[in-house]
């Protein structure tokens, strides 16, 4: 399945299975135009606070900087993908055709947009599922700007079960292909009964459901360790998204087998976005393994979980990766169609816009067409493009 490929050219533009639109690219009226007057006082606002800079407020809670032409005019500034294909510049991935742009520079013909990916906490039960209404609804909008090419993905919230199924069901009749997650806001909790109602609605419904990387990523574990340095004392070479990463998916990720949750619901689609693939492979294996071992000392009628963990996720898994040299050298576990290819545009770690050249050596050593399914098919079939 994996024999060499022979160095051809691509005759095909490819799809991106994880693309974004930053908190910091979103109009500054979104909310506040959006919300109804009785939530206009605590809606999401972009604050000034002079010198410092331009912020997200939400209630009283700080979310993130807002990345207007401020912003992108300090020396001092992260720099960004945008930056590294010459064109730093504020609003450019939610201006449609600067994106378009951007995606013909880099062969992509359609991409799946996600949103946010910072926690965006809010308290208040009415005014959060107010906010997420306001950004899906905006969303959907943007998108039909280019209903051929941009796919945004819905947000949803894992504070309520019903509140999110809700939600799921109006995005899924508006014609979203996806709603998502941020796989550190998950709770075991989700993968128990009471949930149920959203994962048969998400069946129901045909939507894939996604947990991306992303949500409340300092655990409390990393903050205590990070607390406890001194100022100055940081020796560290990673960012925190290494360490918030894949490792992140892998408790979110395995509960989904270990509760039952795919197993109870076939025909749901599970999409980990963002995840890397090259772990999951052991991991898959290792929950294989550890289910054989329960035969040994419990009757199979106790052992709640009926099929092999790799078939459930034959059967029911997607993963997105952006480069993994070592995750493509294992495509071979996962099966015709299960694992699809994101430049994460525009984000600093994206491989935008030199996404060939970074895909060329990952995937020298794949047959072509296996190569275009993990570029192209596969989300395509996923997600129903008819591309």
């Amino acid at each position: 399945m994996s024999a060499r490929g022979t160095g051809e050219q691509m005759d095909y533009r490819m799809i991106s299975a994880d693309d974004h639109i930053d908190l910091g690219y979103l109009p500054r009226d979104l909310w506040t135009a959006r919300l109804p007057k009785s939530l206009q006082d605590r809606a999401p606002h972009v604050e000034d606070r002079g010198e410092k800079g331009e912020y997200w407020v939400c209630d009283g809670e700080t979310w993130a900087e807002y990345r207007g032409e401020r912003w992108f005019a300090r020396s001092n500034r992260t720099r960004l993908a945008l930056d590294r294909g010459g064109v730093g510049e504020a609003h450019r991935p939610t201006t449609t055709a600067k994106r378009l742009i951007d995606m013909d520079r880099d062969g992509v013909e359609a991409s799946l947009m996600f949103p946010p990916i910072i926690a965006m906490q809010v308290g208040d039960a009415e005014l959060r599922n107010a906010t997420v209404r306001a950004y899906n609804d905006w969303a959907y909008e943007f998108g039909q700007t280019a209903p051929q090419r941009f796919f945004p993905v819905a947000m949803l919230s894992t504070v309520d079960a019903e509140a999110a199924r809700e939600e799921l069901i109006r995005v899924a009749r508006m014609g979203f292909r996806e709603a998502n997650f941020l796989v550190n806001d998950v709770t075991l909790e989700m993968n128990l009964k009471p949930w149920d109602i959203f994962w048969d609605a998400a069946e129901d419904a045909g939507i894939v459901v996604s947990y991306h990387v992303g949500g409340s990523v300092q655990k409390d574990s990393v903050r205590a360790t990070l607390d406890a340095v001194k100022p100055g004392e940081r020796q560290g070479v990673f960012d925190m998204g290494l360490s918030n990463g894949a490792t992140s998916f892998f408790n979110p990720f395995v509960n989904m087998f270990n509760f039952g949750t795919l197993e109870r619901h076939p025909k749901l689609k599970f999409c980990l976005a963002e995840s890397a693939i090259g772990w999951i492979p052991f991991v898959v294996q290792e929950m294989d393994y550890r289910y054989k071992r329960q035969f040994e000392r419990r009757k199979a009628a106790d052992i709640p979980l009926k099929n092999m963990p790799s078939e459930i996720f034959k059967r029911q898994v997607w993963a997105t990766y952006q480069t993994d040299f070592v995750g493509l050298h294992l495509v071979e576990f996962f099966g015709d169609g299960h694992i699809m290819w994101g430049s994460d545009y525009p984000h600093p770690d994206s491989t935008w816009p030199f996404s060939k050249e970074v895909i060329a050596k990952d995937s020298a050593h794949l047959a072509p067409e296996i190569k275009k399914r993990v570029l192209r098919d596969n989300a395509a079939a996923l997600y129903g493009l008819t591309h």
